[in-house]
């Protein structure tokens, strides 16, 4: 056995750096997880930014379709450019009553019914207006919701949902019919803005 004078001195050096590393890791503070502020409304911020990104396409493709062509259906039967984008406004206004359980606004012309509100107009302006304030309506109710409602049971058409939940069906919708109006739009030699370049 040799003696710690003959001990290598690489060897003494190898276990001198251990022990120091060794020390150095046990003095280590444990990571803190982040602050409950800082998760506070992550969702809501999210969903914002989901919200913005939609009605910013769907507000350029029908500034980019002519009037002319708003009455156009690919079949009969089948909802018209005026109609698809009118109907947008539709569910905007209808999923959030969903969810907080409060009428949309007396001037939106909500009242009137689904059966009359994708014919209430063929004018371009009039319904960028409309489309405009029912994503207003939607922006302000996810702004005012505070976190616990996210979790909040509601009757979506016959099923116990989460509010979080109708808000993630309700971006699906947007997202249906921003589909359905690019088709519409490349039909009628409308390039979406967004694609040019």
């Amino acid at each position: 056995m040799k003696s710690r004078s003959q001990t290598p001195l690489s060897a003494l050096i190898f276990v001198a750096a251990l022990a120091a590393n060794s020390n150095a890791n046990a003095a280590k503070p444990a990571a803190s997880a982040p602050p409950a502020a800082a998760a506070k409304n992550a969702f809501q911020d999210d969903y914002l930014k989901l919200l913005d990104d939609v009605e910013k396409k769907l507000l350029s493709l029908e500034e980019a379709t002519p009037q002319d062509k708003f009455k156009w259906r690919p079949a009969a039967g089948v909802r018209s450019i005026s109609e698809a984008y009118l109907h947008v406004a539709f569910g905007n206004y209808t999923f959030t009553k969903i969810i907080t359980g409060k009428e949309p606004p007396a001037d939106s012309g909500y009242a009137m019914g689904h059966d009359k509100w994708d014919l209430q107009t063929t004018d371009k302006a009039a319904i960028k207006k409309i489309l405009e304030k029912s994503f207003d309506h939607v922006r302000a109710a996810v702004k005012a919701m505070p976190d616990a409602d996210l979790d909040k049971k509601v009757s979506f058409f016959g099923h116990d949902m989460s509010a979080r939940a109708v808000l993630m069906a309700l971006n699906g919708h947007q997202n249906e019919h921003l589909g359905q109006s690019i088709a519409y739009a490349r039909a009628n030699n409308v390039t979406p803005p967004w694609s040019k370049g």
